[in-house]
């Protein structure tokens, strides 16, 4: 009896393992960014952070903005806004506008948004959390969400 009992405790243990290994994790997008000009100077940037998972919750983490010299690696920075992004359900977005019209940021400088920048949140893909602009470009994922 004891050695039906140990294999049945194995095999629950690993049904367990694999159930907790495939449930769905948040995944954190940049799913838009759009600037607001006046004259030849950024005023404004709105960005919208989504959770592409549908079904997983993610905790509240970070959206970050970079305006850079360029978008060449190590490319000096000339300015960062951040602010927290609210706890998002699955499918739920959150849009946030920054006020950068006092820093006379030239229109057309490299702009690097990403989210949760600090890794705090575990997610399906840390591959796609990123999007850019001049040029445009967005981080790319093939993991897919369990629906």
């Amino acid at each position: 009896m004891t050695k039906q009992l140990l294999k049945a405790l194995l095999l629950l243990a690993a049904l367990l393992a694999t159930a907790l290994a495939t449930q769905a994790r948040p995944d954190l997008i940049v799913s838009s960014a759009m600037i607001t000009r006046d004259g030849m100077y950024v005023s404004n940037i709105t960005v919208t952070v989504t959770n592409a998972c549908r079904q997983s919750s993610a905790r509240a983490s970070y959206v970050l903005v970079t305006f850079k010299q360029g978008s060449q690696p190590g490319a000096k920075p000339i300015y960062f806004i951040g602010n927290t992004v609210k706890a998002l359900k699955g499918g739920e977005s959150q849009s946030q506008t920054f006020d950068v019209s006092n820093k006379k940021i030239e229109v057309g400088r490299y702009i690097y948004i990403e989210t949760d920048p600090y890794k705090k949140v575990a997610e399906a893909s840390e591959d796609n959390n990123w999007r850019s602009l001049f040029p445009d470009a967005f981080g790319n994922s093939t993991v897919r969400c369990s629906e």
